[in-house]
């Protein structure tokens, strides 16, 4: 496959599969309103989408180097699919808790699939062009995805009107992203991973051990779950200062249309500045920006702000990504992927199940300082 011709497939189906994602979890959010759950609950759901994800995703970097990265990729937007449609029938918080977990699972399966694709057909001196476009797709579909959201599930207010039409988009989009990769299911890996290691765990750790490999999965772990804590609490906020759904959709889809702007600037910032003087300044004003959403009056001041947070944000992802492949060699890129993707959803385990208790005892406006107080440790150590 040329190279064109798999990116291009690639960034068509990153880009739909987020926008099903990014329609599935602030709509959870508001299923689980509905269902009379409290914020703590609406936390430990949130928790459940990255628990399989945390327990399997060394294991998946393991089986992507043997079935394949484009196999895994369509596996993920098929059970993406399978997630929103049991959506559709989760009138209970125990059977959303389900579909929810088996969403986070199939959005693993994508990214795993993807981002060692980005990985492993990059050419190496190309890897932030590649996975700043990688990131931008994806991008682009949390931006455009809870807008639909909203709009097709109408609005009473404060809350939508159907959530189960907005879960019904989701399948559709699902069924959509998988018609430009349904053609890799015959693909064998780009590089097939390593039989003679002991186990994913192990190797992890050992992968762990290289000068800088701690530090850069450690801070994807903190700006992922920041990111993420704002895509399911956001909705919770606008709820507690009755902010329409409406509102607070294209909040949360402002939050990934500056990252996405972020990320079409990267190439021009990343060759005036270093990846640390980029990561410094950025993690500041992200700092700053969490705490201003805790004290934002309106749905105006409130989408200002994540405008900003939203591109100072959006630069750490991609850096990581880069960071984490010029650390390794090429058969050690999917684990090294799935690595990240493990820290990432430790993170987004622990943190929204914190969140969740932080908003029952304090409100949801210290949930923000607390993701303040996350970011500041995203400062990278010098070496």
């Amino acid at each position: 496959m040329s190279q064109s011709r798999w990116a291009t497939k690639l960034l068509y189906s990153s880009a739909i599969t987020q926008g099903a994602i990014y329609v599935i979890r602030p709509m959870i959010t508001y299923r689980a309103l509905e269902l009379d759950a409290s914020a703590s609950t609406i936390g430990y759901i949130a928790a459940v989408y990255a628990l399989f994800p945390v327990l399997l995703a060394l294991t998946f970097g393991k089986m992507v180097g043997q079935i394949g990265e484009g196999r895994f990729v369509i596996i993920g937007t098929f059970f993406i699919g399978v997630s929103a449609a049991l959506l559709l029938t989760a009138h209970s918080l125990f059977l959303l808790a389900i579909a929810a977990a088996l969403s986070g699972l199939a959005h693993l399966a994508c990214m795993v699939g993807g981002q060692t694709m980005v990985a492993l057909k990059s050419p190496t001196d190309q890897y932030e062009e590649h996975f700043g476009r990688y990131t931008f797709s994806a991008s682009l579909g949390q931006m455009v995805g809870p807008i639909l959201a909203t709009l097709v599930a109408g609005s009473t207010g404060v809350m939508p009107k159907s959530t189960s039409a907005a879960f019904a988009l989701a399948l559709a989009l699902a069924a959509i992203a998988m018609v430009p990769v349904i053609s890799w299911r015959n693909e064998p890996p780009t590089v097939r991973g390593r039989k003679e290691d002991s186990g994913a765990l192990r190797a992890a750790g050992v992968l762990l051990k290289k000068p800088g490999m701690f530090a850069a999965i450690f801070m994807s772990l903190a700006i992922s779950s920041t990111g993420d804590i704002l895509v399911v609490f956001l909705p919770l906020y606008g709820n507690e200062n009755q902010f329409s759904a409406l509102s607070i959709g294209i909040i949360i889809s402002i939050r990934a249309a500056t990252s996405m702007a972020s990320r079409y600037f990267l190439g021009r910032l990343s060759a005036r500045f270093t990846p640390r003087q980029l990561l410094t300044t950025s993690n500041a004003v992200s700092i700053a920006m969490c705490i201003a959403m805790a004290f934002a009056p309106n749905p105006w001041v409130l989408g200002a702000v994540v405008f900003i947070a939203g591109f100072s944000l959006g630069v750490g992802q991609p850096l990581t990504m880069t960071l984490i492949s010029q650390l390794t060699v090429p058969d050690e890129r999917a684990l090294a992927v799935s690595t990240r993707l493990t820290g990432n959803r430790l993170g987004q385990f622990l943190i929204p199940a914190a969140a969740g208790l932080l908003a029952a005892s304090a409100g949801t406006s210290a949930v923000f300082i607390g993701l303040a107080i996350l970011v500041s440790t995203t400062f990278l150590p010098r070496q």
